[in-house]
């Protein structure tokens, strides 16, 4: 009943009992692996990636034809070390490339996806399902995809979920559907941070290190959350190893971060024509090199069969028909990320000479940032919530400064989600921690059975 009204999973795995059943069979045999990481858990997978015996449509039912033959690299992965894929979830149709129109986490395929705590409430996108799911305890853990800000927002909206943007190239993005192959990066979505980087080592196979996790950390932060600064500022007794430094009040960082955010006041392309591009030119290159999309391989066969089948498409499709009808130049696309990067860097640079910032945190409601993607940098976020009158919830956006900062940005994080608890956090999670360390014991001796 949840699922069918809150439409979180799109699809799920026709062999979902059959693979519980075995995990089953090995706890009562006494035959478990106990190196496997995620033994017993089990995830939500955004319905753009690859999943053998199940489609892989973007939520589209233009491309609802054919079931994948194999998993993709990132799923293998996570069933490498013992995880069942519970099914395919929901998501803003073509991971929000389709349409400006419609609302998020809308698709074809699997419907409206609805706000855990309130339906009148926007879930954000593209990764809605798999933010939603975690809220409402469908799956362990998920995996969402990222073009710009379509995995830290629906963690942000829903509140209570974490995510990691990860460093562009350290998560395998292949047999996902794309959007920008210059942008896109697959990542995960948790119940705490803990939980995000045991997922991140995983799936990027990167290596523990032990001076690295004790370095001392300078941060700046930002907001205009006067709520947040004050928690922010409160909880900076209690993070070990870590400078918080209030930039709000340095006015000469206004034209750098404006020129982030705004970078088309230095040149000619706007993001959308940016995105259109990049849409234009990878969505065929994706499709072609499928044999599973033998019906559809360019945007003007998608167009043409949508537009017979307008049921599927209530809110159109106006940015598939600007990729072909309004393309901007390889070079106005090249001016476009190159600025972007620019402007980015120069800040970076600013804030190192300036302030010997390690990273920056935003704190708000907002992923302002998002748009930093293109620069191939990792973000990550948490909710902070408290005892207040209110019962107020901060986001705060951690932004890292050079590709590979991701284990940075989560060590941050984890002393900031300690220091919260710490200070009377009302905690309504389910220890997936637990889950992780010990996922035999938790799993199934207390009661929690994958059947």
């Amino acid at each position: 009943m949840t699922n069918n009204y809150y439409k979180v999973i799109i699809e799920l795995n026709p062999h979902l009992l059959s693979e519980a059943k075995q995990l089953d069979e090995q706890v009562n045999n006494n035959t478990i692996n106990n190196q496997l990481l995620l033994f017993g858990c089990v995830a939500g997978v955004k319905g753009n990636i690859s999943i053998r015996d199940m489609y892989n449509d973007a939520g589209a039912y233009v491309l609802h034809e054919n079931k994948m033959k194999d998993d993709a690299p990132v799923v293998q992965k996570l069933r490498e070390q013992g995880c069942i894929i519970l099914g395919r979830t929901n998501l803003s149709e073509w991971a929000y490339g389709f349409t400006e129109n419609a609302p998020s986490g809308f698709s074809a395929v699997g419907g409206q996806c609805l706000h855990p705590d309130d339906i009148h409430e926007d879930v954000s996108g593209s990764s809605s399902g798999s933010a939603a799911g975690i809220k409402l305890h469908l799956f362990t853990f998920s995996l969402g995809t990222e073009t710009q800000g379509s995995l830290l927002s629906p963690a942000i909206n829903v509140r209570n979920v974490c995510a990691l943007k990860p460093s562009l190239g350290t998560w395998p993005k292949q047999d996902i559907i794309p959007i920008n192959y210059d942008q896109d990066s697959c990542g995960p979505l948790t119940r705490c941070i803990k939980d995000v980087e045991l997922l991140h080592r995983i799936v990027s196979g990167i290596k523990e290190d032990n001076n690295n996790y004790h370095r001392s950390l300078r941060v700046g932060y930002l907001g205009q959350s006067q709520d947040g600064i004050v928690l922010f500022q409160a909880l900076s007794s209690l993070l070990p190893l870590t400078t918080l430094i209030n930039l709000n009040s340095d006015l000469s960082l206004a034209q750098p971060i404006a020129s982030v955010l705004n970078p088309t006041s230095s040149c000619s392309a706007t993001f959308q024509d940016f995105l259109c591009y990049a849409l234009s030119r990878d969505i065929p290159s994706y499709l072609s090199n499928h044999s599973s999309y033998y019906s559809h391989q360019t945007l003007s066969s998608i167009i043409e069969w949508n537009s017979s089948h307008s049921q599927y498409i209530p809110y159109g499709q106006s940015l598939f028909i600007r990729a072909i009808e309004s393309p901007i130049t390889q070079e106005a696309y090249n001016e476009y990320k190159k600025t972007i990067q620019e402007s980015f860097q120069s800040l970076v640079n600013y804030l190192k000479s300036t302030y010997s910032l390690d990273c920056l945190v935003t704190i708000g409601n907002d992923d302002i940032f998002a748009g930093t993607t293109i620069c191939g940098i990792p973000r990550a976020n948490l909710t902070l919530d408290y005892y207040n009158p209110e019962h107020r919830q901060i986001n705060v956006v951690v932004i890292g400064f050079s590709h590979g900062d991701d284990l940075l940005l989560l060590r941050f994080l984890q002393r900031l989600e300690k220091a919260n608890l710490q200070v009377g956090k009302i905690d309504t999670r389910t220890l997936f921690q637990k889950y992780i360390q010990y996922p035999i014991r938790s799993v199934y001796n207390h009661g929690c059975s994958i059947l």
